[in-house]
């Protein structure tokens, strides 16, 4: 397996695609965390110490939308093998299952750095934002990067189990923005439609949490949802992440844990079953 790995670091260290990636990455979280900053100092202009917790809500969503530019390196990364028709030789001499769990790693791995370097770059763009070094309680900061991290290395390797599923490098990027764009927030909207009342959702519209884009803004959201809204925070949540009955962020990690071993788990059958020649 190691061999593997290293042959699979190596692939995506000699190709464009993770800066090309990164590129966009830095600049989304430059420009969202500086109007986080300016909005949260005009917001707490009267207030001895702000608010922290905007910040916090720029830093989250801007690593969600890491988690797509995540999600598009894993895809690119595993259908790269077929539109270059190298996957013959990469299977022959790495076997199929090693392989595939070698690009989820590496992925994994490119997506935990996309969101390290959007939680800094976010960090000191939000600080020059607010016109002053005021950092956010440091177990929150720490807290919500972490998760953020997490959510995109989940991403980069759910990301190879759609490339590998969808052998097309078009159609499988193309499928992973229109499934996260699109087709979840109606998907999410029908779900939320059936709730019985706002104040206790039905079941199905509890639904809308455990998909897997919804689970990623809810992990994103819940430290800084609670900081802003205090005891409201899981109704602010709720309004953040476009869901009904949210779990708490730990409990949305795992939810997009399962989709991703799930879809490793849909990936490795069909990988293994494909004919390749």
């Amino acid at each position: 397996m190691t061999p593997v790995l290293r042959s699979e670091a190596l692939k995506a260290l000699t190709v464009r695609s993770w800066w090309t990636l990164a590129l966009p990455v830095a600049a989304l979280a430059i420009m969202i965390n500086i109007f986080g900053g300016v909005f949260g100092a005009a917001v707490g202009s009267g207030l001895d110490e702000g608010l922290p917790g905007v910040l916090l809500a720029s830093l989250a969503y801007s690593l969600s939308l890491t988690s797509v530019f995540a999600a598009v390196y894993g895809a690119v990364s595993a259908t790269a093998e077929f539109r270059h028709r190298t996957v013959s030789t990469t299977y022959l001499t790495g076997g199929r299952h090693p392989v595939l769990l070698a690009k989820a790693a590496v992925a994994a791995g490119v997506g935990a750095g996309y969101a390290l370097l959007a939680g800094v770059l976010g960090l000191f763009a939000g600080l020059l934002g607010q016109g002053a070094a005021r950092l956010p309680p440091v177990g929150l900061l720490l807290g919500v990067i972490a998760f953020g991290i997490a959510v995109c290395a989940v991403w980069g390797a759910l990301g190879v189990a759609v490339g590998t599923l969808v052998t097309n490098q078009a159609g499988a990027v193309v499928s992973l923005l229109v499934y996260l764009l699109v087709a979840e927030n109606l998907i999410a909207l029908v779900l939320r439609s059936g709730a019985d009342d706002d104040r206790a959702p039905g079941a199905v519209a509890r639904l809308s949490s455990f998909l897997p884009g919804n689970a990623t803004d809810i992990a994103l959201y819940d430290l800084p949802a609670h900081e802003l809204g205090g005891r409201f925070g899981t109704s602010l949540v709720e309004g953040l992440a476009g869901v009904s009955g949210p779990p708490p962020g730990w409990g949305a990690l795992l939810v997009l844990l399962v989709w991703a071993g799930a879809g490793m788990a849909l990936a490795w059958v069909v990988g293994d079953r494909r004919d390749i020649t």
